[in-house]
């Protein structure tokens, strides 16, 4: 049978590495996430450029039809001004819209980064401990 003190050492030093590994592993899944969630963001801001895009497009011929069914030359004047100014709004939206998902990607990615760096210094902090204890188990020579 094997002496107490032996299994008492293995078994706080088995503990400290489960904990240093399952934290780690909790803070790659965590900052797996983030970066799903960054990718997400980004694909839903791709999205949303394209639809505001769409709806331009169908506001211009629209526009251009009732000019045209009114007589007027849709790129000429007033008609030309309206449309100028649509797409100035539109491409004012895509660039508000594509900085503000940048800057909630980076802050995403950040916090991934960040509690994955918080995982591996707990880990550590699990690990020295559990040293910490086998060498107050082990007798003074």
């Amino acid at each position: 049978m094997a002496d107490p003190l032996t299994i008492a050492m293995v078994a706080s030093a088995g503990s400290s590495l489960l904990s240093a590994g399952t934290q780690i592993q909790a803070g790659r899944a965590t900052a797996k996430e983030a970066e799903l969630t960054a990718k997400t963001e980004e694909l839903a801001a791709t999205q949303r450029e394209r639809d505001r895009k769409e709806r331009l497009a169908d506001a211009m011929a629209t526009a251009n039809a009732q000019a045209g069914a009114s007589g007027i030359m849709a790129f000429e004047g007033s008609p030309l001004t309206i449309l100028n100014q649509s797409i100035a709004n539109e491409q004012t939206a895509t660039e508000r819209d594509l900085f503000n998902t940048r800057i909630s990607t980076l802050t995403g990615r950040a916090r991934g980064q960040s509690a994955k760096g918080t995982a591996q210094l707990g880990a550590a902090s699990s690990l020295l401990s559990g040293g910490s204890k086998v060498a107050q188990l082990v007798p003074e020579a």
